[in-house]
Formats: structure tokens, sequence, C-alpha cells
């Protein structure tokens, strides 16, 4: 589908004729579920000392004949029974539920469940994908098991979701039902934002930090570098206060966090700004007015201190004394 909105399509085998030995199995159901019922009886009562009850395997073996019955050729006409069948078993499944024997028994209600919706006419045919560049369809599928041909009514949309949302490209998503048969997920991918290099390793990272993918130093993408402990977290907050000032944001190569505490700025012609840990901002509009009015990003220098408030030393690039500018002349 074009808009960028993909269909994945599974064409449905056509069913064979109703076996004759259906009705049969249908009608011994009840006696089955007799027999199952006195052994949710014997589960909910006091515990007993055994090893293992043989009725487990029992109800074990009753549930994959079901499965298998579901399975076959033209278990349309007879999943209408089975859905009956299971409301039953959804009450069954709650009493074994509170008698804390869900892991016994209540799954295979769900299999059993989720077989008869898919023979009903409620199997999943497409599933819709929206909103991924990055992500394939496939790994979307994969991830939050969402494969056409299975049950509609077994899927936990919930769950899908967090599973996608889990990927470190995707930063929500949304799985949705559309019956009988069609699911619609969209989701949002994370947008890389800079690029962090930290314990000798390079990283793509989104505004908030988060690391979409490795990266070397031959494969830098066109973004800002940020280095250091805590300089993912941080550079959201410096660069929105950078980018008021295109002065100093133009020159700036890279930004190195110092002791998570505060910033220093590597400019294109060897200048290093050491940056306050407070009030960065207002030193950061100092230093653009210097550059704007002073030429001061143009001068023969390699360091720009400005942790000092109100003050600002330059130290010159031949190794000389540094040399102080006024506060006069910083507040011009």
């Amino acid at each position: 589908m074009d808009g960028g909105r993909r269909i994945l399509q599974q064409v449905a085998r056509p069913f064979g004729k109703r076996p004759a030995e259906l009705s049969s199995f249908f009608s011994s159901i009840p006696g089955q579920f007799a027999d199952d019922l006195n052994y949710l009886a014997e589960q909910t009562a006091p515990p007993k000392r055994v090893r293992s009850n043989p009725r487990r395997h029992a109800a074990g073996a009753w549930i994959d004949r079901i499965l298998d019955r579901l399975s076959q050729p033209k278990a349309t006409d007879i999943a209408g029974q089975a859905c009956s069948v299971i409301v039953l078993g959804g009450a069954i499944a709650m009493g074994v539920v509170t008698g804390g024997h869900m892991e016994a028994f209540g799954n295979g209600l769900l299999r059993i469940a989720d077989a008869a919706a898919a023979a009903s006419g409620l199997r999943i045919t497409s599933v819709e994908i929206s909103g991924n560049d990055v992500i394939d369809d496939e790994t979307i599928l994969d991830t939050a098991g969402l494969a056409p041909g299975g049950s509609i009514i077994g899927i936990d949309a919930g769950r899908a979701r967090m599973r996608l949302e889990a990927l470190p490209w995707i930063a929500s998503a949304r799985v949705q039902k559309l019956f009988p048969d069609r699911l619609a997920v969209d989701v949002v991918e994370r947008t890389p934002f800079a690029v962090w290099q930290h314990d000798g390793e390079f990283h793509i990272i989104d505004r908030t930090g988060v690391k979409l993918r490795p990266s070397s130093i031959d494969q830098l993408p066109d973004l800002p570098i940020v280095v250091g402990r805590g300089a993912a977290d941080g550079a959201e907050i410096l660069f929105s206060q950078l980018k008021r000032y295109p002065e100093v944001a133009s020159h700036v190569i890279a930004s190195v966090r110092v002791a998570d505490r505060r910033w220093s700025l590597h400019l294109d012609r060897g200048i290093e700004v050491k940056l306050p840990e407070e009030h960065m901002e207002a030193a950061l509009e100092r230093l653009a007015r210097l550059a704007r009015d002073g030429q001061l990003l143009k001068r023969d220098i390699d360091l720009i201190d400005m942790r000092i408030a109100d003050h600002v030393f330059v130290r010159p690039r031949a190794g000389e004394d540094g040399k102080r500018i006024s506060r006069a002349e910083a507040a011009s």
C-alpha cells in the first residue's frame, strides 16, 4: 500500500471437506469435560502429599486432542461449537486461577480458545504497519509476535506494544485489533540527535540520550559530537542553548562533559572554551557577544576560560602568560 503503510498478506488455504469423525469427536466432549471438572475439584481441595497427579497428564492429553481436531481441515463448521465449549472453559479457568493452578490448566484453555477463534474466521489475514523507516517490517512482526495466520483473539495488544517499545529505535508504538481479521501497527521511531563518545566507543543517540546503534570514528554521521560520562543525558540542554548563539555554535566541533558537572567546547580553530557549571547560558551569551563584536574567536588563542562569573580569561597560543579581559570588555 502506498503512503508508507505496508500490508503483509497471508492467503488462507482452503479447507477441505469435514471429516466424518468430527461428529463423534464433539459427542465425546461432555464426558471429557465431566472428567476434567472432577479433576479441578480435586485440585481446589487441600493439597495431598503426592509426587504426581496422573489426571494432570490426562488433562494435557485432552487439550492436545482438541487442538489437533481444530487444526484439521473444515474446522470452521465446528468452531462455533468449540467456542461455546470455551465459554464453559473460561469459567473453569477462573476457578483454576483462584485455586492457584493456572500454570497447570489455564494456559491449555487459552490455547484451545486461540485455535477455535482462528478456525471460526478470526484468523489474522493481514497486518498493516506504518511509521517505520529504520526498523523493517519483519523485525516488527517477529518482535511483537504478530505473524499472520494466528487468531486475533489470542493477540495481547498491550504486550505486543511493550515488546516493540523495548527496541532502541522505537519511541512509542500502538497495536490495534481490527476485527474480524486485521491488525494495525503504528510506530514512532527515535531521531538521531548526536554522536556520543565514551570509554573509547561511539554510539548514535537520540535527544534523550538513548543509544540507537554503535558507530565508529571513520563512519561518523553528520551529527554533533559529545564526549564523556553524562554527556548523552545533558546534550539536549546544551544544544538547545547553543542554537540561540550561532556565532558560537557554528564553530563547535565537539562538546566534552567534564566530571558530569560542566561542559568544555572544542572549536574549529583549536580553541577550548571552558564553560561554568552554573549559569551556562549567560556565559554563552557573553561569548557570542565577544565573538561578534570583539572577534574573539578569530584571535590567536587556544583557551577561553569562563568558569568564574563575569570574568573571561584567554591564553595566547604561543604559550605566553594568560591575558585577562577586563570586566568592562567582557560586559561590552
